[in-house]
């Protein structure tokens, strides 16, 4: 099998045709991660910044301890100017101690505020008690006897919360925070997967595989007559052309990592990212009924959107895990594609018919979901899933979850169709 694997995956490459398209793929690369470096450079490392409002929710019933409160409110003033200091600075290390320390208070006083039962609504309560003691910051508990009225709105909890995480993890394991568009040896595969992939993937599997009906002809005929060889000769072509497009993927990703190692090290693999673990762990669809519009800001390597701010489902992951699942995903749809052009290019007679359909199908998919699309039909639309980076960090409303499961699915029926068709449809 794998003599056969390997012949096809030579052969493939050795096509002028195919070798064109990936010298314009890999120039598409490095010229979007030019872009991205050279953006990265102009973009804050968070850009979500809030602020204790405290002016409309107290009385002054208790002077003592109203100027106490005052006091504690006029310290953390000077540290959020000596913290936005150190951001223009780059003094890192000041800066994320400072956006610990702010955000932290921040959640506190969200929670003293509130009317929720801290033991239900407040995830993370405990880590933020201990992050409190650990950096010496007062008990805004101790204030609450001064609030007039306990406010309902209480989503800002989980942003600030989210912030105290993700900072106070950059302190512990001594990481510089980066930019959603920063590029090293770690990033640079995720910056590809979801820049890129989403739209020249499917293009790139149409265009490298669409005359194979025609090439391989001849050897069908006398493959299929041969017993014992017809079953496995799908299976056979599915895992080589599957590697050869994984192999025009992966290899010029491989290069650009080593290349940029001696740059910017490895460091940045265990750098934090939000992911959305509800979507992550089982079929969960976003509540985001009343949302009109959405608002993207950027945390580190995260997109997020403004309801992501306000879910507690939002969980720190390491950047070489989310690589790895990513990755995990792009394989699923690179055989999604593949197994699409396969059938497609056995049941229609005329090859570039199956090309201009396979990319009209896909077309339409991805025309039905868009980056927005609330529909919960979409579910099963396997294009809700082209960018598996954003089905993971959450940007997207369909689950990581769900896209393994949903695109598996459709890689199985496929398959079964594509072995259908080597045994009804004529070469």
């Amino acid at each position: 099998m794998w003599t056969y694997v390997l012949f096809n995956i030579k052969s493939n490459l050795k096509r002028k045709e195919n070798l064109i398209l990936v010298v314009l793929f890999i120039i598409c690369e490095i010229a979007l991660l030019f872009i991205l470096n050279t953006k990265s450079f102009t973009e804050s490392p968070y850009q979500t910044s809030l602020g204790i409002s405290i002016a409309s929710v107290l009385q002054k019933n208790d002077p003592k301890l109203y100027q106490e409160f005052m006091d504690e409110v006029n310290l953390m003033r000077q540290t959020i100017d000596k913290g936005e200091q150190d951001g223009k600075e780059k003094n890192w290390k000041s800066y994320c101690e400072y956006k610990v320390k702010v955000s932290v208070l921040e959640a506190q006083w969200y929670m003293v505020t509130s009317n929720m039962p801290n033991d239900s609504y407040f995830e993370h309560a405990d880590v933020l008690e201990e992050l409190r003691k650990e950096y010496g910051l007062p008990d805004l508990s101790q204030y609450e006897k001064l609030i007039v009225q306990k406010s309902n709105d209480n989503n800002l909890y989980f942003c600030s919360m989210q912030q105290a995480r993700y900072f106070d993890y950059l302190l512990k394991h001594d990481l510089t925070p980066i930019t959603y568009s920063y590029v090293d040896a770690s990033s640079v595969s995720l910056q590809i997967a979801r820049y890129i992939l989403p739209v020249v993937l499917p293009l790139l599997v149409g265009l490298l595989l669409f005359q194979q009906r025609e090439r391989r002809a001849k050897t069908e005929k006398t493959i299929l007559t041969i017993s014992g060889v017809k079953k496995k000769y799908v299976r056979w072509n599915l895992i080589s052309d599957v590697l050869f497009v994984l192999l025009v993927v992966f290899l010029p990703i491989l290069v650009y990592m080593i290349v940029l190692v001696p740059f910017k090290g490895v460091s940045n693999l265990i750098y934090p990212v939000l992911y959305y673990k509800p979507g992550f762990t089982g079929f969960h669809y976003w509540d985001t009924q009343g949302l009109d519009h959405i608002e993207l800001v950027a945390s580190g390597l995260t997109n997020m959107s403004v309801n992501q701010f306000t879910t507690p489902g939002m969980e720190l992951m390491p950047l070489w895990q989310c690589t790895l699942f990513v990755t995990f995903g792009l394989v699923l749809s690179t055989t999604f594609y593949v197994l699409l052009i396969t059938v497609l290019s056995k049941l229609m007679k005329n090859k570039y018919l199956s090309l201009l359909v396979f990319l009209v199908v896909l077309g339409l998919c991805s025309f039905a979901s868009p980056l927005g699309n609330m529909q919960k039909i979409n579910t099963f639309n396997p294009m809700s899933y082209r960018d598996f980076g954003m089905n993971l960090l959450g940007t997207s409303y369909f689950g990581y979850f769900a896209g393994i499961v949903i695109v598996g699915l459709y890689n199985v029926i496929l398959y079964l169709v594509s072995k259908w068709c080597a045994k009804k449809v004529r070469v």
